[in-house]
């Protein structure tokens, strides 16, 4: 675990993220006065599946994580994609339990720790801001209901899909970002397909000038005309 991060500046990073630039400021800064950041290589795990909760919170400054968990087959399964600076590890939190899923670096990447002990005390001494750990899990609960059982032929999910990335799933509804950096491979972990069929879903998307692909990215030309695209399913 390295330092402790300048605290004045992670605020300016972590005010980025929607939830986080809403809280109050006791709670902005309880978040963040015992945190640590953690550097991970790609492919290295920020925990793991079953693993006792260390953590209260985490949150990705720098790089990319992604939550995966293995299919009865062994093949893997992408849950989601996490940019900066969306916050995970909340469930453990609020529950106690273990961590669900494995967290991965996707890329290098830095991650800020919160720890356990010191800001479940300190949540304890000011239980109004319970709520706000409450808020952080229902926005990600109602993104969970527009992906689970999402209509319509798979490139009118994918772009539905393509659409809560650019949006962090949440995280940054007033600020998106129109350039993804996601591979084909993740896409299909992701959607429940194959390569060859997420490549043709996006080559049809590209095709109606909705993106351009690029190497391990997407960038997206318009994001009404993506989302609706998603909506428009009276036909193929």
């Amino acid at each position: 675990m390295d330092a402790p991060p300048d605290i004045h500046s992670l605020l300016a990073v972590l005010d980025r993220d929607e939830w986080f630039s809403s809280c109050a400021s006791d709670l902005k800064l309880a978040l963040v006065r015992d945190a640590r950041l953690l550097r991970c290589l790609a492919g290295e795990a920020v925990y793991r599946d079953g693993e006792s909760a260390r953590h209260a919170l985490f949150c990705v400054v720098e790089g990319a994580v992604r939550f995966s968990s293995a299919l009865h087959d062994g093949s893997p399964s992408l849950l989601v994609y996490l940019e900066p600076c969306h916050w995970f590890g909340d469930i453990s939190l609020i529950d106690g339990s273990p961590y669900i899923r494995d967290a991965i670096a996707d890329v290098d990447s830095q991650i800020l720790c919160i720890p356990m002990q010191s800001f479940t005390q300190w949540l304890d001494q000011n239980p109004k801001h319970w709520r706000d750990i409450a808020r952080l899990s229902t926005n990600k609960l109602r993104v969970a209901y527009q992906v689970i059982g999402e209509p319509g032929a798979l490139h009118h999910r994918l772009a539905r899909r393509l659409w809560l990335m650019a949006h962090g799933f949440g995280s940054r509804m007033q600020n998106p970002s129109l350039q993804l950096s996601v591979s084909q491979e993740h896409l299909a972990q992701m959607m429940g397909s194959t390569r060859q069929s997420i490549n043709a879903a996006l080559a049809r998307l590209e095709g109606l000038g909705l993106l351009v692909q690029g190497y391990r990215s997407i960038e997206l030309c318009n994001l009404e005309n993506l989302v609706n695209h998603a909506n428009r399913l009276g036909g193929e």
